[in-house]
């Protein structure tokens, strides 16, 4: 007797299980869906290559929203190196960048600014701005790598138009004037090996 009651047992909690499972098929539970990491606020960098030449710069970037950010990029060097070669300049590089993925890492696209100041010695000409800077424009391609949270590697290659107006004097003390020329470029105007640090996330 208490073997046939089991077995109803067993038989009932089978027939409510299927019943249920019928009636409640799977439960779904709502799952958040894994979020891409975004950063935001400011980061400070410096670019290696002028360096190379001796000119320091700094730069900085705001991080607006997921896709845009501004980047300014100031270079300053007063000195000179030797007689035969030096590059004395004040620049001001500002640009937009718009981010394929996110804000702060991978690949973007940018539009960017040149204004220069310059006082250049290269071999036997010293070469000098004249009432106005240097003037260009133009657009690149970049990648930022990161390290971690806050250091990181940044890589940046563009092209544009430039137009400068200069004196050439000849590369002695006191140097006579040579002439006075204007000259439009175009081609490789920003290449950048840059380290990047995050400052802060707002």
């Amino acid at each position: 007797m208490r073997r046939i009651s089991f077995f109803f047992l067993c038989f009932f909690l089978f027939l409510t299980t299927v019943k249920a499972q019928e009636e409640y098929p799977s439960a779904v539970f709502p799952v958040k869906a894994p979020q891409e990491e975004t950063f935001s606020g400011v980061l400070l960098k410096s670019n290696i290559l002028p360096w190379s030449i001796a000119i320091p710069n700094l730069g900085a970037e705001y991080l607006i929203n997921k896709k845009w950010s501004l980047a300014l990029d100031l270079w300053f060097c007063p000195w000179k190196i030797s007689d035969s070669f030096s590059v004395k300049c004040a620049a001001i590089l500002p640009e937009a960048r718009w981010w394929l993925k996110n804000t702060g890492k991978g690949s973007f696209f940018n539009l960017h600014l040149n204004v220069a100041w310059f006082n250049v010695r290269a071999n036997h000409i010293r070469y000098q701005d004249t009432s106005r800077p240097l003037l260009g424009g133009g657009i690149g391609y970049g990648y930022r790598l990161l390290i971690n949270r806050h250091w990181g590697f940044e890589f940046e290659i563009g092209a544009g138009v430039a137009n400068m107006k200069y004196n050439r004097f000849y590369n002695v003390k006191n140097g006579a004037l040579i002439d006075t020329r204007t000259t439009t470029y175009f081609g490789i105007d920003r290449a950048c090996i840059s380290v990047t640090y995050f400052l802060c996330d707002l």
